[in-house]
């Protein structure tokens, strides 16, 4: 045997040593089934687990850590671990979202190759991110007013402005979750959709018939059971649903423009380690199954456009073409001046 044979030989051993030594944490890291993500309590956790998470672990082996908090929380997470991310799965909220998908080379494209689901998905799940995340499930917001306290049906977003509604309007403020959206219907109707400063002039003219501006539910809850107040603009479908169930003479409309939606979306960070899992994971939490299962039990309306939900749940929940698309791009950058002409000007002005 040769001195280069012995060499070459050594080198071979050498490199396939080396590649024992070096790969071994990378194959322990792509076999871990582990998922490190994010998760609002109460029900939705209840159901989320039960039909979601669960069934996954049965399927796969695979175990769930929650982080609890909030979506600024959660971002500012990744933000700070982006190399080595400690949360595997941010499952963010409106408007962080659109601040996530901002952050360069944060978190991955998701596309049918890697997601087969998304083929199923509505586009406006997917597009409102910009294909770096995809929307779970979401909530349509409209409004709800008592039928004994108006004195003519409300139909629009325009109708709010209606003088016979001063002093009956509840609008959410900034906490509320639909502040935000408010704005940019406010700026349609004033003529430019994508003009946020114009929106903000339009709620102006709105102060006389807000009598409160809210931040919870649970206040608007109060407020329209005692008839402190008989309109909540901006306020969710099913709380709405809950209040009439519960026996408020009242009416949910899907305005004529369409419904803002509260949605929680999956981001997949580019350096996490057991991404394939991940991928697996979100593919089967769209999937039909998962997406009717959960839809049904919240409930709450769902992106697979695929998934059928019982009758009596989805004739409550806005359906996803009459979903009202946000120009978040035009806004998104001005989130911070937005909130703070809202409380100065047209909340506490």
């Amino acid at each position: 045997m040769t001195s280069g044979s012995l060499t070459r030989r050594h080198f071979l051993a050498a490199t396939a040593a080396a590649g024992l030594v070096t790969g071994f944490p990378a194959i322990v890291r792509a076999q871990s089934k582990t998922i490190v993500t994010t998760l609002f309590g109460g029900a939705y956790e209840e159901n989320y687990r039960k039909h979601v998470l669960d069934p996954f672990s049965a399927k796969t082996g695979a175990e769930f850590v929650i982080k609890y908090g909030s979506a600024d929380e959660w971002l500012n997470n990744a933000l700070v671990n982006r190399d080595a991310p400690e949360i595997d799965l941010p499952f963010l909220s409106l408007p962080v979202a659109m601040r996530a998908i901002r952050v360069p080379d944060l978190f991955m494209d998701l596309t049918p190759n890697e997601v087969p689901a998304l083929a199923d998905v509505y586009p406006i799940f997917k597009d409102t991110y910009e294909g770096k995340a995809v929307g779970f499930n979401y909530v349509d917001y409209g409004i709800l007013y008592r039928e004994d306290m108006v004195e003519k049906p409300i139909a629009s977003w325009a109708d709010l402005w209606d003088p016979s509604l001063a002093g009956k309007v509840l609008a959410p403020a900034a906490a509320a979750g639909s502040m935000y959206e408010l704005v940019m219907i406010a700026a349609a109707i004033a003529g430019d959709p994508s003009d946020w400063n114009l929106g903000i002039e339009k709620l102006k003219e709105l102060k006389p018939n807000v009598a409160r501006w809210f931040n919870t539910a649970n206040e608007v809850d109060g407020l329209i059971q005692r008839k402190e107040a008989s309109v909540a603009a901006g306020f969710g479908g099913f709380r709405s649903y809950a209040l009439i169930d519960g026996g408020v003479p009242g009416k949910f409309v899907t305005p004529t423009e369409g419904a803002p939606m509260g949605v929680l979306s999956y981001h997949v960070p580019i350096n996490a380690a057991n991404r394939d899992l991940l991928l697996e994971f979100v593919d089967f939490a769209l999937s039909v199954d998962q997406q009717v299962a959960f839809g049904n039990a919240m409930p709450t309306g769902v992106v697979n456009s695929k998934a059928q939900l019982n009758p009596d749940v989805a004739s409550r929940i806005a359906p996803a073409d009459q979903l009202l698309r946000i120009d978040w791009a035009s806004i998104q950058s001005h989130f911070t001046e937005i909130t703070q002409r809202m409380q100065q000007e047209v909340i506490s002005g």
